[in-house]
């Protein structure tokens, strides 16, 4: 009989060493569909998490998973030489000065800039503001419109039109990821031209450190 007497007076069943190895082998599988279930219950949300935790570490960010801290990666300006005291050279015939003149000159003196902002979107790193600004001598006031492109993904290659003259023709949009934003600006004479940023997230830990949290929306 399996039967065995305990050492305290108890008799208890012996399941014996086959048994045994079979409740181990159940326990195993057990865990094993526990695990697989909840990779297919929550892959979406995993796949999310996977995504921007590398694009963080692509792009240099600061990343905490529990007890597991990765610094960002910074270009600290204590180690470079100002501008001023680094290599330099003439800049001869003014080519330089005259393509910088020819630059400001084609795109009518109007910039394209962005900010960055804690996202609100989830599996989102940044929300980020794009618009336009005049530079120095510029203005915006023979702007009609700014038509923004980012490309696929999320946009969808849609065209986003901008016609807030007052606020410098902003969008707003949410990335996990830099991209290259182009922006057709038409002029209110019929002219148009065209500007180009890559919509970078360098100052991201800047941003970060310097803002509150942002509830989700």
């Amino acid at each position: 009989m399996p039967w065995s007497r305990h050492s305290f007076g108890m008799w208890i069943f012996d399941l014996g060493d086959g048994a045994q190895e079979f409740a181990g082998l159940s326990s195993t599988i057990l865990w094993i569909l526990f695990w697989t279930a909840l990779i297919v219950l929550f892959h979406a949300d995993l796949k999310t998490f996977l995504r921007t935790l590398l694009t963080r570490v692509q792009h240099g960010a600061s990343i905490k998973v529990w007890n597991l801290e990765i610094g960002a990666v910074n270009a600290l300006p204590s180690a470079l030489a100002k501008t001023e005291e680094g290599v330099w050279r003439s800049d001869e015939n003014k080519r330089r000065e005259n393509e910088r003149a020819t630059f400001y000159d084609s795109t009518r003196r109007v910039m394209l800039v962005h900010k960055l902002f804690q996202s609100t979107e989830k599996g989102e790193l940044y929300d980020l503001l794009i618009y336009v600004v005049p530079a120095k001598d510029g203005t915006l006031s023979g702007v009609h419109r700014v038509e923004y492109f980012f490309g696929g993904h999320g946009w969808a290659n849609r065209i986003f039109v901008a016609l807030d003259r007052s606020r410098g023709f902003p969008v707003l949009t949410a990335a996990y990821g830099p991209f290259l934003c182009t922006a057709e600006v038409f002029f209110t004479d019929g002219e148009r031209v065209m500007l180009h940023r890559f919509i970078d997230f360098e100052m991201g830990n800047a941003v970060i450190a310097s803002q509150p949290a942002r509830p989700a929306g």
